[in-house]
């Protein structure tokens, strides 16, 4: 049988989110500081990234 969930231990979506997004941000600054690459760089791969995610979502991805 499932065990009940304890609702001290959750979390709202909303916090998990915010919680991910701070973690993802001091990483690619801390990637950046230490000259892994560049804000530049992270830019324009983050552009290509979002334009290929987009691309696969609307079906017109060729995989």
């Amino acid at each position: 049988m499932a065990e009940k969930l304890d609702e001290k231990e959750l979390v709202s979506f909303k916090e998990l989110l915010m919680t991910n997004t701070i973690q993802v941000d001091a990483v690619t600054q801390l990637l950046i500081e230490k000259g892994v690459f560049s804000e530049d760089e992270f830019y324009a791969k983050l552009k290509k990234v979002t334009y290929e995610y987009r691309e696969k979502l609307s079906g017109k991805a060729t995989t």
